[in-house]
């Protein structure tokens, strides 16, 4: 996998500054949510391809990494 950073990371990097919630408008605050399931999506996909790619290998220390990161954005975003 050639994306080895954190899900934080990847969220930080790839979101625009976010406005006041009292500033957002409701297409906004729409946009933003279709955005982030968007990421999450994709970054659940990449850690999947990534476990099967250390199981493939059997890389123990990726495996345990990518299956802990997945299990920390199943648990944050019920993905």
């Amino acid at each position: 996998m050639e994306n080895n950073k954190s899900f934080a990371e990847f969220m930080n990097e790839s979101t625009v500054p976010q406005k006041q919630s009292s500033e957002m408008t409701m297409m906004e605050i729409y946009v933003d949510m279709v955005l982030n399931e968007i990421l999450v999506r994709h970054r659940k996909e990449q850690l999947v391809t990534a476990i099967n790619e250390a199981l493939d290998s059997k890389d123990q220390d990726a495996f345990m990494k990518y299956s802990a990161e997945l299990n920390t954005l199943e648990d944050t975003h019920g993905v």
